[in-house]
């Protein structure tokens, strides 16, 4: 009886992927002329770049929508990496590919899709990361934005203003997921759960943000290395159950036209190692109520936020990438931890 159900859900679950396949042959016919645009948003708004590049800049502005950003994106990429980690489910790309390598399956899908560089990805496909994490940060840049100007103009106060601040908010999130469509790099399902999910999660921090930001240094740090601790017994346990840990990888690597399109930064545990490190850096600067909100010019903050992000690029390039993987993983986490915990507690310090 089981092993019916199993087989039934196996054909709907096969079926439905197929179908979506065609959603994504569809965006990369109609939607080319957006090519740029759509690599701009793949590129330069990946999840990686939000930590390094874009927070950042936010806190040239202000410290508040920094530490907000910084702390919410962070938990967000970690759920979002643990969920790839213990589950990975597969891409467009890779499945259609295995359809026809797969001998047993007789009804192939009539679909082509073309595959690039930005393509080859190594860690699972839901829930996207990039669709998750770009809705977590303009929604709450897009709050604090309209917010300020509620208190200052009388007629942002309007429903018309109201109203196009929530189509620009779809808008850019609708780009973001054609832009993974027209990669062939997410299904359909995948896109939109991340935003789900990114918003639930976003809606779970606010709730208990005030928790979040009390939390004395000793249980924040304990948190992190028991997050830690499970991401290596997942590990285990699928060795255990006859699992393949690393199997989104395999999958990269086999389907993947040039084997040099791949990069170490986008593996599932540097994923996990990158988050946990950000999440080091924030429970070391904790309890985060007590982190100092100075009142400083635009261009002093310029100044440092500009000095910290170049010596923390030029760490980046100087990861020991040719030195064992464990001292690759080593640096990067004490990196972005360090990262972290200069950018929320230590160069507010000099406002």
């Amino acid at each position: 009886m089981m092993e019916t159900i199993m087989h039934v859900v196996s054909g709907a679950y096969n079926t439905t992927l197929t179908r979506e396949l065609f959603i994504n042959e569809w965006a990369q016919e109609r939607l080319s002329f957006g090519k740029p645009l759509w690599h701009f948003f793949s590129v330069q708004l990946e999840p990686s770049n939000m930590f390094n590049i874009f927070i950042p800049l936010c806190g040239i502005f202000s410290q508040e929508i920094l530490l907000h950003l910084f702390t919410a994106i962070s938990l967000i990429s970690t759920l979002n990496s643990f969920e790839k980690w213990i589950c990975p489910e597969t891409r467009p790309l890779w499945f259609l590919r295995e359809q026809y390598a797969n001998r047993r399956v007789l009804k192939k899908p009539k679909v082509a899709l073309e595959s690039n560089q930005l393509s080859c990805e190594v860690t699972g496909g839901l829930p996207c990361a990039h669709s998750m994490t770009f809705t977590v940060f303009v929604l709450i840049l897009a709050s604090f934005f309209f917010v300020r100007c509620w208190d200052r103009f009388v007629s942002w106060r309007s429903p018309f203003c109201r109203c196009l601040m929530y189509l620009l908010i779809i808008g850019m999130v609708v780009c973001m997921w054609l832009s993974r469509l027209y990669l062939a790099t997410e299904f359909l399902h995948q896109c939109i759960l991340g935003s789900y999910f990114g918003i639930r999660a976003l809606s779970t921090f606010e709730a208990h943000v005030k928790y979040l930001f009390s939390r004395p240094r000793g249980n924040a740090v304990s948190t992190v290395c028991f997050l830690g601790g499970l991401a290596v017994s997942v590990y285990f346990v699928k060795l255990q159950l006859d699992m393949d840990p690393h199997w989104s990888v395999r999958e990269g690597f086999k389907w993947c036209p040039e084997p040099t399109y791949l990069r170490h930064e986008v593996t599932p545990v540097f994923g996990l190692v990158r988050d946990l490190g950000n999440l080091m850096g924030l429970a070391l600067a904790s309890p985060l109520y007590k982190v100092e909100m100075k009142q400083s010019s635009f261009w002093r903050r310029c100044r440092l936020l500009g000095l910290l992000e170049f010596v923390n690029y030029g760490l980046r390039l100087s990861t020991m990438k040719q030195s064992g993987r464990f001292a690759f993983l080593a640096y990067e986490f004490i990196r972005n931890a360090a990262h972290s915990l200069v950018l929320i507690k230590y160069l507010p310090k000099f406002y």
